[in-house]
């Protein structure tokens, strides 16, 4: 679907539920959802992909393309996995954002991570062209892409087989109506490609999705322990880290809301705990903000994590948290993730419980809680819950938040606060420091 055409959808239902919130979020759910969410576009969408999976002439090299977002290349990972349980000795190239690269590269499922993408909220131009000369010189027997915003034809021939995730979106809408089923994008990723590859092969490993993985430099390792000396971070005592920022105004919790949060989290966890609050780079300053809305006997307890602090070794930094908290934006599968050292000289607690708050998107997409049948886990040893504060006029097409328009956000229009700073509180009660017993929040 071409950006112009969901400019126009999509903006026309924020104009819908800007005038009717309640019934026009009725009118689109009950539209939207089984028409393009029914059993019938479902299969069809899926026998084109096997049909064009059939053209194949071999299974020599692969390209998985990932949307042009941080959070976006660490769940299209689960592509990566799927095409080496067909074909474990293929080649296997990944196109992805540049500022995550260090995170991914040393993948043992991918030959070659390629950092096209600069990271804008839409591909550019010089995106769109180094994506092009890629897919046209690369000789690929299958490019699988997970990029909405970029079409087909502006990057290969017609002969290219060429297969989008897009296409398996129908079914993403028809899980949402089984509460027991794992709806995660990163899982869909995962059986979308094994149900395109078996149309033309038998996978050599059995089906198991692994969970979402980053992998890290020492470089990256030592630059977030400097940090931790340096903010005085003890090994006995509770460590929170807060990420108040978001890519998106649907997905950023209002200020106010914040503020009460981890107020909220400060007042009630152990006393010695320590903060970690991001700095922001979407909403720059407003660490600092927070930081000033704290009472003065919590302000000392609160180290803020700067801008610029690289991406790698921020993520590193999740790793000495007892409790990580974030919206729904790439620091959230950061912190879910499992973290490895690429030389294998350092040793990753991955005991980290990833609490995380929605607004527009629903949770069970990409979300992470160990707490409820049909979420997905977050990959550590640690619980991890999200929660999704009330909005009158969430409907189905607020799954695209870079074209929604919405006057007035309504997406956190209720934020149960005493419930997610009890959640993360009694965490930290729990357990002693280093120690996390999985599965579960206290």
């Amino acid at each position: 679907m071409s950006t112009g055409i969901q400019e126009i959808l999509f903006g026309g239902s924020s104009r819908l539920t800007d005038v009717f919130p309640v019934l026009g979020a009725r009118l689109l759910d009950g539209t939207v959802r089984p028409v393009w969410g029914s059993r019938l576009v479902a299969a069809l969408c899926a026998w084109r992909s096997r049909g064009i999976a059939r053209r194949m002439l071999a299974f020599r090299r692969f390209l998985v393309i990932s949307d042009i977002h941080i959070g976006d290349a660490l769940i299209a990972q689960s592509a990566l996995t799927a095409l080496r349980d067909f074909f474990p000795d293929a080649e296997i190239d990944y196109a992805i954002n540049r500022a995550v690269a260090p995170l991914i590269e040393g993948t043992p499922d991918a030959t070659r991570v390629l950092p096209l993408f600069e990271g804008g909220a839409l591909p550019s131009v010089a995106d769109v062209a180094a994506l092009r000369h890629v897919v046209r010189t690369g000789r690929y027997d299958l490019c699988v892409s997970f990029c909405a915003f970029i079409a087909r034809g502006d990057v290969a021939g017609r002969r290219q087989p060429f297969v989008n995730f897009l296409a398996h979106g129908a079914v993403i809408l028809r899980n949402e109506n089984d509460a027991s089923r794992i709806n995660h994008f990163s899982c869909e990723g995962y059986r979308f490609v094994r149900g395109v590859l078996g149309a033309v092969a038998r996978p050599v490993r059995e089906e198991r999705f692994p969970g979402t993985r980053t992998t890290y430099s020492d470089a990256a390792i030592e630059g977030a322990a400097r940090f931790a000396a340096s903010a005085g971070l003890s090994p006995t005592a509770p460590v929170v880290m807060y990420n108040p920022d978001s890519a998106s105004r649907f997905t950023l919790m209002p200020f106010d809301a914040q503020a009460e949060l981890l107020r909220e989290i400060a007042a009630r966890a152990p006393t010695a705990t320590a903060i970690l609050l991001g700095a922001g780079h979407t909403v720059a300053g407003i660490g600092e903000r927070l930081l000033a809305a704290l009472p003065t006997a919590v302000q000392g307890r609160v180290r803020i994590v700067p801008r610029s602090m690289p991406l790698d070794a921020y993520a590193a930094l999740i790793d000495f948290a007892d409790v990580f908290v974030s919206g729904d934006t790439g620091p959230l599968h950061l912190a879910a993730a499992r973290r490895y050292a690429r030389s294998g000289r350092h040793q990753f607690r991955n005991r980290t419980a990833v609490l995380s708050f929605f607004g527009a998107t629903p949770p069970r997409m990409s979300g992470y809680d160990s707490l409820r049948p049909g979420y997905l886990p977050a990959n550590q040893d640690a619980p991890s819950y999200c929660y999704q504060a009330v909005s009158p006029c969430r409907n189905v097409t607020c799954l695209n938040k870079l074209f929604k328009t919405c006057a007035t956000p309504r997406c956190f229009e209720h934020v149960e606060v005493d419930g997610l700073a009890s959640h993360a509180a009694a965490h930290l009660h729990s357990v002693g420091r280093g120690v996390v017993p999985p599965g579960r929040l206290a």
